[in-house]
């Protein structure tokens, strides 16, 4: 594992969840910050550039998809992964439209890995619209 300084800025209104992905990245040497809601996020953004975002998609107050959109007002750049325990046909659709990749929960580390891996978030080319 070598250390990395792209920031990974994960939003996931479970407690749980948050803090295993934050677990898993920080394991693979990326440093991690954590919010519980998209409000959070938006709170604090713009903050030091994301590598990536990953956003949960089933949230109080605002879905995934519409931090997705917010964001993009902000900052046209920022790589973005929506994460679902419920991926309906409905959200793929969405998201797909939207352009933004999901992977499902329980996340497969791989898959997340190489999201992130140099051909993803570390150049900054993950869910770029």
């Amino acid at each position: 594992m070598s250390v990395n300084q792209t920031i990974i800025y994960v939003v996931d209104d479970d407690p749980a969840v948050l803090h295993s992905t934050r677990f898993l990245l920080e394991s693979e040497g990326y440093r991690v910050e954590g919010f519980a809601s998209g409000h959070d996020l938006l709170a604090a953004f713009p903050g030091p550039s994301p590598g990536c975002i990953i956003l949960d998609h089933v949230m109080p107050d605002l879905d995934g998809l519409e931090v997705f959109r917010r964001l993009r007002e902000v900052d046209r750049h920022a790589p973005v992964v929506l994460i679902t325990g419920h991926p309906s046909p409905t959200i793929r659709t969405r998201a797909r439209e939207a352009g933004v990749p999901v992977i499902e929960k329980p996340l497969a580390l791989e898959i997340l890995l190489g999201l992130l891996s140099a051909d993803g978030a570390r150049t900054g080319t993950a869910a770029r619209p």
